[in-house]
């Protein structure tokens, strides 16, 4: 899939792509953003979410809109013409940049994002059923206060397709950063979360697994190792079984003598994420330590 930009309008195979033009927007940009900030909609559909940031019946001081909104198939809708200002990040800061509206585009991804318990299932907006979701902690806190896993639609491979091919326009007009809403707004946004893997779309995006493989460890001791909700030894397991070795898992921050990471899958499928300790984990093919072989008959010691 390639897309192409003319004046503002995406194109594809020669042809703008849907436009559900919103109200919702500024003047152009004073100079062509480097940033590009992946939102989810909490809602539905890609058609659903352009709709309500069409809607003009809404107060304009409450308005929100974004260039475009990729749904779940990988079909995509234009809302903001990409030489303009979309109303997507609110209050917002990265790097000394206030107010990210003005510096970068804006991309919606259908998808419910955080989850709430309905019997022994998960479901999102409006009580939508979620058969599969990734059940995590988001890394600056879930949206209700808690540090235990909650579960997160995944994104599927056809909507992560179509916005690496996005972006693949967007880098060649100078976009240099690809960042979260929970990045330039960590207090009050949640998006994309935990299931949008953001090192692997960026590796594609940049090319950096090409250029340097991935940035992937191992789970080293023959025991396994288990999961934590915390970087806590005595923080409760995300699941009930260790991990075993040799699982790859991909690191995201260190704390202490803790790692985040998000355990990965087939495919690199990201399955769950949360704390495991730092020596435990290491290269693939490398020899886990004596520490780990030593209580290896015990997995739950480990973590």
């Amino acid at each position: 899939m390639a897309f192409t930009m003319r004046d503002g309008r995406l194109q594809k195979d020669g042809k703008p792509v849907a436009m559900v033009a919103s109200p919702f927007c500024g003047p152009e940009f004073a100079s062509p953003p480097k940033i590009a900030v992946i939102h989810f909609t909490a809602g539905s559909t890609a058609a659903t979410s352009a709709a309500w940031f069409a809607d003009k019946s809404r107060p304009r001081a409450t308005g929100s809109s974004a260039h475009v909104v990729i749904d779940r198939d990988g079909s995509l809708v234009q809302c903001v013409g990409f030489d303009s200002i979309a109303w997507h990040a609110g209050r917002s800061a990265w790097q000394g940049l206030i107010g990210l509206n003005q510096h970068s585009f804006g991309i919606e991804l259908a998808n419910l994002g955080y989850l709430h318990r309905v019997g022994s299932g998960w479901a999102g907006t409006g009580d939508r059923a979620v058969a599969d979701p990734l059940l995590a902690v988001h890394r600056n806190g879930n949206p209700d206060g808690s540090h235990t896993p909650i579960g997160w639609e995944r994104y599927p491979a056809a909507q992560i397709d179509t916005a690496v091919a996005l972006l693949d326009v967007l880098v060649a007009g100078g976009v240099s950063q690809i960042l979260g809403h929970d990045d330039i707004a960590p207090t009050r946004k949640w998006d994309p979360g935990p299931a949008f893997d953001m090192t692997a779309f960026r590796n594609r995006v940049f090319g950096g697994r090409a250029d340097d493989g991935d940035n992937v460890l191992v789970v080293l001791p023959a025991a396994g190792l288990f999961l934590r909700s915390a970087a806590d030894g005595a923080a409760a397991p995300v699941r009930a079984e260790p991990w075993p070795s040799g699982t790859q898992v991909r690191p995201m921050r260190v704390q202490d003598h803790w790692i985040e990471v998000t355990v990965l899958g087939v495919n690199a499928q990201p399955l769950a994420t949360g704390w495991m300790r730092d020596a435990y984990l290491g290269q693939p093919g490398e020899v886990p330590p004596a520490a780990a072989g030593a209580v290896a008959a015990a997995p739950i010691g480990l973590g």
